[in-house]
């Protein structure tokens, strides 16, 4: 006689989501953090943080696009 599988559960969509926000915070403050170091070292006012959070801003954003598709199929 075989077990029938057992589906995986899938976790919940607020903890998945507060996950997604939590990374979201932690990388756009080392990237804040970083440029801020690389403008008091080179003395560019706030390029490298402009730079540098606009980056981390549009590749959290297109990871979380991807990232939404794949967990609502």
């Amino acid at each position: 006689m075989k077990n029938p599988k057992k589906q995986k559960k899938r976790p919940k969509s607020w903890a998945v989501l507060s996950g997604v926000a939590i990374q979201m915070g932690v990388s756009l403050y080392l990237a804040s953090r970083a440029g801020k170091a690389l403008d008091a070292h080179w003395d560019t006012g706030k390029t490298f943080t402009l730079v540098f959070l606009m980056l981390v801003l549009f590749l959290n954003m297109y990871w979380l696009v991807k990232y939404l598709e794949r967990f609502n199929s």
